[in-house]
């Protein structure tokens, strides 16, 4: 992977910072401004929809009466001031602000203090306020051990649905500890699973194994008995090779012993070398040591440096989903892993490795809300008989592969929403009028079309974010705001009517004519007014994401204004006023790729991590190998909060 220059002097400014926890503290001044200028504009503009009496959006101004409390909620007044500059607030229908007064009142906002972060501290027994999602170990997901098991053994098994089903939290994926949960059920799962891949690798019958399965069989074997090696000798180099890989890291001698019990109790009964073997590597598939990242604690609690191996898991199943290889376990087990230039020659070696498509296939998808396509999310195959699940797999395949080609030739990020290439296979590349692609695999391919480059050109989007039998502007503007920008939409009143799903009751033209009623509801406006435009900027999008410039005999209009008063048509000036944006929809992508690489929910402290990447990346063209650096290095990666009963720090 290229690597942009000039990066190590942007990581140590991120180590080496260490500002103060708390806000600083107003000057007289400041307070004056704010209750003399600031507050009588908020009265004047805001209150009637964030005041006392109503909080649209949850949200009262009013309560922010002083200074002080308005400086402890920066990141709100952020949001606050993103929604004034893009004049999406005050709404159209309310009384608008004098050119004077929007100016002087962005300018205030602009010039509070952005809040000082320690950010040499993660959040403790007495911060946990702040620490939703807290926790100290977790199973691993159910692609994690379908990985580490295939690198484990050097051989493919699907498990699938065998494994215990996995759920989202946190910043929404499901390497979430919380969510991590095991079952009695569970554990019964993960004893089948066991036999299953042992019984691939040391079969009853090896002559009737694969050739994968063979060679799996013998990188496991690393001794067999003979006449100079007693069978006991032969399991205890087996048993320790593995169990090291499998539980990532040292394995002690009464860890051994106690697993070569097991190889006994089958060897003294007669079942021979390789089915008594097969009963100590199931104790090492089903035991927590394996199935858990679990950290050990110090004797002391308080904030500490992960150790070598717990670093390498926890780098190896950001990375690739799966167990750490040789090469970083024997950096581990050096403790060279802990050295700063090691450690990010190791983040750089592991990206441009084969295994980094995990990436693309496990975050990039739960960002983009679209791992349920093809199950969750499909349409009416009698609509559209052109839809199979051939189809559904090559519309994520796209996905993952951009995000990963983006990654692994250290790309801008900003080709996630403007590009002048995709990725298509044959039926993909019909989809989309691409001529001269053959066959089932996906390649990368020019795009003449600049309506296609980018997420917002790909059908997978356009698929998830419509109904069975019709687009729905008001999904994908949603989909736009909440998954790209990062905005929130609170849930429709319970008594507004929902629009007809049907495409022959429902056109593109009337469609439109509905949704301009719905913004005409002061009620539905404030969301309405900002996802709508959106939206309908997507209408040439069929339900397959094909390109369509009619729909029921009209000419499909795919023109929006948005709040700002910016107009557009079509998709290409969509995504030019997006691109305007793309610091709101970067910092929305490292707040993802933060809580994925974390497995929680994030917090405050974790704020610098977010901080810092943006400066880097903007420093940088965005590059995407400053994203995966930046969060693989920052404190709370590399450290540890640990409890010891009886620490009140």
């Amino acid at each position: 992977m290229k690597l942009s220059q000039g990066y190590s002097l942007i990581l140590l400014g991120i180590c080496c910072l260490r500002p103060g926890l708390a806000p600083a503290a107003p000057d007289e001044g400041q307070a004056q401004a704010f209750t003399e200028g600031i507050v009588p504009l908020l009265e004047t503009y805001c209150y009637r929809c964030h005041g006392s009496d109503r909080q649209k959006g949850r949200l009262n101004l009013a309560s922010f009466s002083q200074i002080d409390p308005v400086l402890e909620e920066a990141s709100l007044w952020a949001r606050v001031l993103g929604r004034i500059q893009a004049t999406e607030m005050p709404p159209s229908e309310s009384k608008q602000m004098a050119y004077g007064e929007r100016q002087r009142l962005m300018k205030w906002l602009r010039d509070l203090p952005e809040p000082e972060l320690d950010c040499t501290q993660l959040a403790s027994d007495r911060t946990q306020s702040f620490y939703s999602g807290y926790v100290m170990s977790r199973r691993l997901t159910r692609h994690e051990y379908s990985n580490s098991v295939r690198d484990l053994f050097g051989l493919e098994v699907r498990l699938g649905d065998a494994l215990p089903s996995d759920g989202a939290g946190g910043e929404g994926f499901d390497t979430n500890g919380s969510t991590l949960f095991v079952s009695p059920l569970a554990i019964e799962a993960y004893f089948n699973a066991a036999d299953h891949v042992l019984a691939g690798v040391l079969a009853e019958d090896s002559p009737e194994i694969g050739t994968a399965a063979e060679r799996a069989r013998a990188r496991l074997l690393v001794s067999v008995p003979s006449e100079s090696v007693p069978a006991r000798v032969a399991a205890r180099e087996v048993v320790s090779a593995f169990a090291h890989r499998a539980y990532r890291r040292s394995v002690t001698e009464e860890e051994i012993e106690t697993l070569l019990s097991m190889f006994d109790r089958g060897w003294s009964r007669g079942d021979g070398f390789e089915a008594s073997l097969r009963l100590a590597l199931k104790v090492v598939l089903v035991s927590p040591h394996f199935l858990f990242l679990a950290e050990p604690e110090p004797e002391q609690g308080g904030i500490h440096p992960l150790n070598a191996f717990s670093l390498a898991s926890r780098l190896s199943y950001f990375l690739w989903a799966s167990t750490p290889d040789d090469l970083l376990l024997r950096l581990a087990a050096s403790e060279q892993l802990l050295e700063p230039l090691v450690y990010r020659q190791q983040i750089r070696r592991m990206l441009a490795d084969p295994r980094a498509a995990a990436l693309g296939e496990r975050f990039a998808l739960q960002w983009l809300e679209l791992e349920g396509l093809g199950s969750e999310q499909r349409p009416d195959v009698e609509r559209f008989p052109e839809y199979d699940d051939v189809l559904a797999e090559a519309m994520r395949e796209e996905v993952v592969h951009v995000f990963n080609y983006i990654l692994s030739e250290d790309r801008s990020l900003l080709e996630l929403i403007e590009s002048e290439y995709t990725f298509v296979n044959e039926r993909l590349a019909q989809l989309y009028g691409i001529e001269d692609v053959r066959g089932p695999q996906l390649k990368r391919v020019a795009l003449a079309d600049r309506n296609r480059g980018g997420v917002l050109g790909m059908a997978a989007v356009h698929m998830a974010t419509s109904y069975p039998l019709r687009t729905s502007p008001v999904l994908r503007g949603k989909w736009v705001l909440e998954v790209l920008l990062g905005d929130s939409v609170p849930p429709p009143p319970p008594d507004v009517p929902a629009l007809a799903v049907d495409n022959e009751k429902v056109t593109a033209a009337s469609l439109r004519a509905q949704l301009e009623k719905h913004r005409a509801d002061s009620e539905c406006s404030a969301c309405h007014d900002r996802m709508d435009p959106l939206g309908l900027g997507l209408e040439n999008f069929d339900v397959l994401g094909r390109w369509r410039s009619h729909d029921g005999g009209q000419r499909v209009d795919a023109s929006g204004i948005l709040p700002s008063g910016e107009s557009f048509r079509g998709p290409v000036e969509l995504k030019a006023l997006l691109l305007k944006r793309k610091d709101q929809i970067i910092r929305h992508l490292v707040r993802k790729m933060t809580g994925y690489a974390f497995g929680r929910a994030l917090n405050k402290f974790d704020e610098c991590t977010i901080m810092e990447t943006m400066k880097a990346l903007q420093a940088d063209e965005y590059r995407a190998s400053i994203l995966i650096e930046a969060i693989a290095t920052s404190f709370p990666f590399r450290h540890r909060y640990y409890a010891i009963e009886g620490d009140t720090r």
